[in-house]
């Protein structure tokens, strides 16, 4: 028996799953996951902007959405920047991103702050801005990597905007390659919540896959892109052995890198990127993740890329 979530990611990041079986139901059995992500979609922008194709974002989600229409999905879920800011951006993009027919969900990325957070949350349906969901066996944390920044619209006089500057001055101090205004920390008090959850899953025997807009493991991408706390995420993780995969997006040119049984994946941008290149499935099995293109020319499927899982 087997279960299969699909991934979705673009500059929109968007990541989904999809049953070909309930989840849990034995060994062996994979679990697709389509990813595409970092749509950022923006009319307001001229085209083209070095290899960034705003434009044609829109066109790509919407081949993408098909493809994914064709699956039978537990979900999907966007990696963040499903537009490259811009209130009116995003009323042309959801319509888009909304056609896809199994439940979704929504990562937030340094882009998508075209709007007060209260009110991207309402737009997203997001219940919060981070959050947890599960399926059998399987538990599914999303990050805030905008949690401690000083472009995540934090109101002025707020701690999370007022630890933000505090963090970026120092690392700017320090001349780290990801002292940069785009970037952002989950920050102590997302830390203490993810702690718990891992916690909680450790104890349930569930399996973890965290996603997030921001990569953490320097090997995964370049490293401008970093989280301003990655070393503490890391560490965080491989205190948790039920945690088996990190999948961001961020770096457009995507990455990849393992540590301590874990996968750290940073997929492609659909924005400088074919949608072939920035859809994929990442089909789940007890003992291996399969990343492959979510748009399949051929009868014959593509070779994936495999990732086995520690026990």
């Amino acid at each position: 028996m087997h279960h299969v979530f699909l991934i979705a990611s673009l500059r929109c990041n968007i990541t989904g799953a999809s049953n070909i079986r309930p989840f849990g139901l034995g060994p062996g059995q994979p679990a697709a996951v389509f990813v595409r992500r970092h749509c950022g979609y923006s009319i307001c922008r001229s085209g083209t902007h070095g290899l960034r194709h705003y434009r044609e974002s829109i066109g790509k989600l919407q081949e993408c959405s098909a493809a994914l229409n064709a699956k039978n999905l537990a979900f999907v879920i966007q990696l963040g920047d499903l537009v490259d800011g811009g209130i009116d951006n995003l009323d042309r993009i959801l319509p888009v991103f909304d056609r896809i027919r199994a439940p979704k969900h929504h990562v937030l990325g340094n882009h998508d702050f075209c709007a007060e957070r209260n009110v991207l949350l309402k737009r997203l349906n997001m219940p919060a801005a981070y959050y947890q969901f599960s399926e059998p066996a399987w538990r599914f944390a999303v990050l805030d990597g905008m949690n401690i920044s000083v472009a995540g619209r934090w109101p002025e006089g707020s701690d999370n905007l007022q630890n933000g500057r505090s963090i970026l001055a120092d690392l700017k101090s320090e001349h780290t390659p990801n002292a940069q205004t785009w970037n952002g920390a989950v920050g102590e008090e997302q830390q203490q919540w993810l702690a718990k959850l891992l916690s909680d899953a450790d104890a349930r025997k569930q399996r973890v896959i965290v996603f997030a807009h921001f990569p953490a493991l320097a090997a995964s991408c370049r490293p401008n892109h970093l989280l301003w706390d990655h070393q503490q995420i890391v560490k965080l993780l491989e205190a948790h052995s039920s945690v088996k995969a990190f999948l961001n997006g961020h770096d457009h040119n995507g990455g990849y890198g393992q540590q301590a049984g874990i996968h750290y994946v940073t997929f492609p941008a659909m924005v400088e990127h074919s949608a072939a290149e920035s859809c994929n499935v990442v089909s789940v099995y007890q003992d291996r993740l399969e990343i492959r293109s979510a748009l399949e020319k051929s009868a014959r499927p593509n070779s994936p890329r495999v990732l086995k899982l520690a026990n």
